[in-house]
């Protein structure tokens, strides 16, 4: 029967590729939704493990990143130093704020960092070293027309763009990167100077450990020791962070994703369907013949299995390349379609839904008359 599977895929190719590429198109759908929460996650965790420190101490209870606005009093940081094992408190400010230029708006992060927390990637320029500069993530770049020299209208402040960055991106926001000597400007300067007390001066603390110190037993003593702040390891962070993102989007992707694989389901029993009763006289030969109905059943699984298979890598590359197209057109968003569990889950549950879709026509199989082969 796998011999007559592969001679019958052979007999129609056109009929067959035009399958193998449906299947894959649905394989390639499906990847891209992996690949969206896959990226957004991992963006989620990058925001936080790129800025760097043993420990990041933000404002008490709260436990995001991103998602939350933090607010510390400016004597924390010698608060915080002050805890043994605490070696260095490095402050970083997040500021949300719009960018307008071209007739469009963006929700923009500004970073504001001292020696610490700047751009992790610098793909053009350099990071500001003061004064009215600024480095920019990617995205922001190119939907802009923006680089390096170029100035970028921020809030009615003029800054300077010192360098593009790569990867500094989340929750569909990109970053920004200044230092506390061009804050203390654009805070004056700027249109943000009459609601200043909106904006905080400080937000997280990345806390370097002394040589020696457990950075645990370290965050046990900076939460004991200073009641207005709380700190926690970045990685802990990090997943308080991926969490929301899950909260945020899983639902919603995850149904949109139980919806593919039951299109995928249907879409090969439909062709499993189709191949079957477009062959009833030729099946109702190998039924005179002496042929069972689980002889056929094996035959049209083992051509729903060839299918899916070739569609696998097929539908792998077709994710990859619109992915690709996806980042280049619009930088700010990752999809990440080669990551290796999505793509071994991926590829596993296709081979299920094909086995699932050959069954659909176990029916007409049943019920196929040997009689048949000899009607005109």
């Amino acid at each position: 029967m796998l011999r007559l599977a592969l001679k019958n895929g052979l007999f129609r190719p056109g009929r067959t590729f035009l399958t193998i590429l449906a299947v894959a198109a649905i394989l390639a759908e499906i990847l891209m939704l992996e690949g969206f929460l896959s990226g957004t996650y991992t963006q989620l965790r990058q925001a936080v493990i790129h800025r760097g420190g043993d420990l990041i101490v933000g404002q008490s209870g709260i436990s995001s990143f991103i998602a939350a606005r933090s607010v510390l009093p400016q004597r924390t940081r010698a608060e915080v130093e002050a805890i043994p094992g605490v070696a260095a408190a490095h402050p970083l400010t997040a500021l949300s704020l719009i960018y307008e230029a071209q007739g469009r708006l963006s929700p923009i992060i500004v970073m504001v960092y001292d020696d610490a927390g700047g751009p992790s990637s610098i793909i053009a320029g350099r990071a500001p070293e003061g004064e009215g500069e600024i480095a920019i993530d990617r995205s922001l770049a190119e939907r802009y027309g923006l680089g390096p020299g170029d100035v970028m209208r921020l809030a009615a402040y003029d800054f300077t763009v010192s360098g593009v960055t790569e990867g500094a991106a989340a929750l569909f926001t990109p970053f920004a990167f200044i230092t506390y000597d061009g804050l203390i400007d654009f805070f004056f300067a700027s249109d943000v100077g009459a609601d200043i007390a909106a904006f905080p001066l400080l937000s997280f603390l990345l806390v370097d450990v002394a040589p020696g110190a457990d950075p645990a037993q370290v965050a046990a003593a900076i939460d004991a020791g200073v009641p207005t702040a709380d700190a926690l390891l970045p990685a802990r962070l990090a997943a308080n962070d991926e969490n929301l993102g899950r909260e945020m989007f899983g639902p919603i992707l995850n149904l949109l994703l139980g919806l593919s694989y039951g299109i995928g389901a249907l879409a090969i029993g439909l062709f499993s369907f189709a191949s079957v009763r477009s062959r009833r006289k030729t099946l109702g030969v190998l039924r005179a013949l002496g042929f069972t109905t689980r002889h056929l059943m094996t035959g049209v699984i083992a051509e729903a299995l060839g299918m899916a298979l070739l569609a696998i890598p097929l539908g792998i590359v077709m994710a990859g390349g619109l992915a690709t197209l996806i980042e280049t057109l619009s930088p700010v968003y990752l999809v990440q379609t080669n990551d290796p569990v999505g793509l071994w889950r991926t590829a596993i549950v296709t081979v299920f839904l094909a086995v699932l879709g050959a069954l659909a026509p176990l029916g007409t199989l049943r019920r196929l008359d040997p009689a048949m082969a000899f009607r005109g």
